[in-house]
């Protein structure tokens, strides 16, 4: 328990000497900046918040992947200079440890992340001081499912970089995610690409009507990315780490 402790402890270190801190405060300064200009361009709507929430959703699937590739990569590189994860595991903390505490590390500095930039949306709109439906419960569940799919993708690029230690190959697929995930959101009614179920939980649709023009309607509740993604996210957790813990660091 002392060693997992230490260690959470040099981890935490690390992540400011890689200035994790300031790759996620320039991520949600873009994502405030871009989705302000989208709330005021809205005007007043009862479910402004949804469209916000719609939008911001939807730049998920186009740049959170690669927040991810790049928090996960620096929370493993600096264990390549020096053969500082040898050094590590002379000092007597396992590789069971070392897997769970940067993993644990990323989840929780992610959890608050997202949970900042949520509510800055929500007060964001909510200042406006227009009626509004909240919805709670469909929000509550936007949210949840927001986190268990970035989860299961974080854990998918936490093992890549863990375990190859190829930054770029990270990177790279990462980048392809995106671009397939945007492609399959416009060409799949249920996207199956897990970059892409962010959009899905959206909880409006924009309806065509017969003067040319759109109204907003209130869509139904998909499970699939929450199910999906909890079930995928385990399993890649199990593999993961038995696969990491399987390698030679000697």
């Amino acid at each position: 328990m002392k060693g997992s402790i230490s260690y959470s402890k040099i981890e935490a270190s690390k992540y400011k000497n890689a200035k994790v801190l300031l790759i996620y405060f320039l991520f949600a300064l873009f994502n405030i900046m871009l989705n302000s200009v989208i709330i005021y361009k809205s005007g007043e709507d009862r479910l402004l918040l949804f469209i916000a929430l719609n939008s911001f959703l939807f730049l998920q699937v186009l740049f959170l992947p690669i927040l991810i590739a790049v928090i996960t990569s620096k929370s493993v590189e600096i264990e390549e200079q020096g053969n500082m994860l040898g050094i590590i595991l002379s000092s007597g903390i396992s590789l069971y440890k070392i897997y769970n505490a940067k993993l644990f590390y990323i989840l929780k500095s992610f959890t608050i992340y997202s949970s900042a930039l949520w509510i800055i949306i929500i007060l964001q709109v909510s200042l406006l001081h227009i009626r509004l439906d909240y919805m709670p419960k469909r929000l509550l569940f936007m949210y949840v499912s927001f986190l268990v799919i970035s989860y299961f993708i974080i854990i998918v690029h936490y093992n890549i970089a863990i375990i190859t230690q190829k930054h770029l190959l990270n990177l790279s697929l990462a980048l392809l995610g995106s671009l397939i995930g945007v492609i399959s959101m416009f060409f799949m009614k249920r996207p199956i690409i897990p970059y892409s179920w962010f959009s899905v939980l959206s909880a409006i649709n924009y309806v065509n009507t017969y003067n040319n023009s759109f109204r907003i309607d209130v869509r139904g509740i998909v499970l699939y990315p929450l199910i999906v993604s909890l079930l995928l996210g385990f399993t890649s957790y199990i593999v993961g780490k038995k696969m990491f813990l399987r390698r030679n660091y000697d």
